[in-house]
């Protein structure tokens, strides 16, 4: 784990703390609905929505009513004729109404599965001590809930334990498991003993519930054995059940860490009860150019107890009905989604979330993004108003262990972050972070005259985005005539001029800071960065990079794009 130095350590939240100031906030909604489909076409994109809901048995914070929410969702779904995921914490495995009601009020295309965070029941019943508070059976601090507070063979003991559980209740193995920290030692003996369908893991988040986690998949993926974080490289590599990142996440503004709550699709939240983000979120997962899958999870978890979900839960619901009639996604279980994703998909395929409108409505300074994603990196394109500039940029290397993969964790507030190449948020600066100007880390796009002098560029208009197979292409018009071409393949990134003139040259400019950067080395055609003590780096064609202070200066040849090459040699 890379630890952050006292100055820059973020105070870690529980999501039900955020809540609490998050009940003070009022978002302006209004209205756009959207989407439906049958099933997979070889070819097309596939468009797949999971509603899934996780059941606690016990809340040791605060009493409330845990079997309400599962009541009132177990109606409103089946009103809808929608199939759905329930996923059962071992405490509602083993005590409660929860399984008994499941039983009964189940319709055959819904499905069972495992929430695989841990409690005294569970460690119990494995013979492995229960380390959390003693006055309580559940426990949410990071070293008691999460498999990566155990040793390896303690994980494979509790997943045994869990699993066998399951069978004795349901007179089945689970086929979908999903936590909010899912590791590689977990996952990879759940695949392996007892076929699993689909993994569910966290989306990335700064500091909540005790950890940070940064820099992986935007959708779906095929982890590899040393992170369950990461997507396999190669095959030889790969766990070979999916990975789909839960929750719904806002692509837009999530990134920047300027709301102050999980702006998701939660509907405890402020943005799952907008119905302009709803609305936007399920416009993007039908309409959007895609790749080859566009994935999203909704639902809510018991233990916020229904009042906190009792009106945006039926209105996205209501929102999903009328999405489904007019085409464009499917619903299904998270089961189902899994054993589609395998027969389609023999490694992790490219993914896009494109999001052209500002998903709240905003007319003053809107935002918007382009999110890419395969097996070898993830890039963001962001626009906000009329600059635009690289947000993010990640790689994946299938020698990179995730933190806590053989030591299990002891402290709760950690970091889980992937390999970087430019990181707009960890490494701007504090001024940035707390919304005011200041540095911020991107990749902003110039043009370079002849006596080597830049001229920043500027949007005109609004991007479009095309596709074709697995190259995802960006078109910006420029304020100064021309367009700028960003063209995402499945390996590499493309930077290209269109209609300027003959005499000027793209240049890229990396800026940051410095201190707080990966970056170690620059040459000419390659860029070298280290983190938790792990090299990579990545590759330039077509152009001269240079160091500067406070980051580096890519400039293109006279012809052709400008190419980076993403991925890792093994």
């Amino acid at each position: 784990m890379t630890k952050i130095s006292a100055k820059h350590k973020q105070k870690t939240l529980t999501r039900r703390e955020i809540m609490i100031g998050a009940l003070k906030t009022v978002v302006v909604s209004s209205v756009l609905p959207s989407l439906s489909a049958e099933a997979f076409t070889p070819g097309a994109s596939r468009r797949a929505i999971n509603i899934m809901n996780f059941i606690r048995a016990e809340e040791p914070r605060e009493s409330m009513d845990l079997f309400q929410p599962v009541r009132e969702q177990m109606a409103l779904i089946k009103k809808h004729k929608f199939p759905a995921t329930w996923l059962l914490q071992y405490d509602a495995l083993v005590e409660g109404p929860f399984v008994e009601f499941l039983k009964t009020e189940m319709p055959p295309d819904h499905e069972t599965g495992i929430w695989f965070e841990m409690n005294r029941k569970i460690c119990n019943d494995a013979g492995i001590a229960w380390r959390g508070n003693p006055k309580w059976e559940w426990d949410y601090h990071v070293p008691v809930a999460y498999a990566i507070g155990y040793t390896p063979d303690e994980r494979r003991k509790l997943a045994d334990t869990a699993m066998a559980t399951f069978r004795r209740i349901f007179g089945h193995d689970a086929k979908t498991v999903a936590s909010w920290n899912l590791d590689a030692v977990t996952i990879g003996h759940l695949s392996d003993h007892y076929g699993i369908d689909a993994f569910g893991n966290c989306r990335d988040q700064l500091a909540t519930d005790g950890f940070t986690i940064w820099g992986a998949p935007i959708a779906a993926y095929y982890p590899n054995r040393e992170n369950a974080w990461s997507p396999a490289v190669e095959e030889k590599n790969q766990i070979s059940t999916p990975m789909f990142r839960l929750l719904g996440q806002d692509p837009v503004y999530y990134y920047d860490n300027q709301v102050p709550y999980p702006d998701t699709m939660e509907p405890v939240w402020p943005s799952g009860q907008s119905e302009t983000f709803v609305d936007s979120f399920l416009n993007m997962i039908a309409h959007a150019p895609t790749q080859s899958l566009a994935y999203g999870q909704l639902g809510q978890e018991n233990s916020f107890g229904w009042p906190t979900m009792r009106k945006a839960y039926p209105m996205q619901m209501d929102k999903l009905a009328q999405a489904l009639s007019e085409g464009g996604l499917v619903v299904e279980t998270m089961g189902e989604t899994g054993r589609r994703f395998k027969r389609s998909f023999k490694s992790t395929p490219t993914q896009a979330q494109v999001m052209l409108k500002d998903p709240f409505g905003k007319a003053h300074a809107p935002q918007r993004t382009v999110w890419y994603q395969s097996k070898y990196f993830r890039a963001n394109l962001h626009f906000r108003d009329n600059q635009f500039y690289l947000r993010d940029l990640h790689v994946y290397n299938d020698r990179f262990p995730q933190p806590y993969l053989t030591e299990p964790v002891r402290q709760h507030g950690i970091e889980q972050r992937l390999l970087a190449v430019l990181d707009g948020y960890h490494w701007s600066d504090d001024e940035v972070r707390a919304g005011r100007s200041g540095v911020r880390a991107m990749g902003r796009f110039v043009l370079i005259g002849e006596d080597g002098g830049s001229t920043p560029l500027a949007m005109a208009g609004l991007p479009t985005v095309s596709e074709t197979g697995s190259m995802l292409q960006t078109t910006v018009p420029l304020s100064g005539g021309g367009k700028l071409i960003c063209a995402f393949h499945e390996r590499e990134i493309a930077f290209s001029l269109m209609g300027a003139p003959s005499h000027v040259r793209l240049g890229l400019m990396f800026e940051w800071v410095a201190e707080r950067s990966a970056l170690t080395e620059v040459f000419a055609d390659r860029l070298n960065y280290r983190f938790r003590n792990f090299d990579y780096s990545v590759l330039v064609v077509n152009g001269v990079a240079s160091k500067t202070a406070d980051g580096t200066h890519i400039i293109a040849g006279k012809r052709g794009a400008l190419r980076m090459l993403m991925t890792q040699i093994s």
